[in-house]
């Protein structure tokens, strides 16, 4: 009987996670298009940063003679882009649903996003010294 009235409060639409992000581009355009950008580099998708980042780490584990981890890595890839572009549709394509608990972007989301659009533009700013710190790591580690 507890766990009826525990159910009973949670008066929920869906249990699909993606789904308080529905038509979010028509509630708030702003940060539909920055999670959107943000979701299309996770997945790795060309012009974006970890597009890059996995090739390097796909090249190196082919040099290294880490075949089997290459195709894992690969695979993996292919299976997450699946979930972050899966957000992107119900972003984007979708219409937005009553009675959100989020109202479709909650401060959360908000403050994420924009601590992670400064960052980005910092690193952008930043690449050159990043870069050179990095690699200077990685010549001391013996690599």
């Amino acid at each position: 009987m507890l766990w009826m009235a525990h159910e009973k409060q949670h008066d929920h639409v869906s249990d699909d996670a993606f789904e308080k992000y529905s038509g979010l581009v028509k509630t708030n355009p702003f940060i539909a298009t920055l999670m959107g950008l943000f979701m299309l580099s996770l997945a790795g998708l060309p012009p974006f940063a970890l597009f890059w980042g996995k090739i390097y780490m796909i090249s190196s584990a082919v040099t290294g003679g880490y075949i089997v981890l290459a195709l894992i890595m690969a695979l993996n890839s292919g299976v997450a882009a699946y979930y972050y572009v899966k957000l992107i549709v119900y972003m984007f394509m979708r219409e937005p649903v009553d009675g959100n608990y989020t109202s479709n972007a909650s401060n959360v989301v908000k403050t994420v996003v924009g601590t992670a659009t400064v960052f980005m533009f910092a690193s952008v700013l930043a690449v050159s010294p990043l870069m050179e710190f990095i690699t200077a790591l990685v010549y001391n580690s013996g690599y």
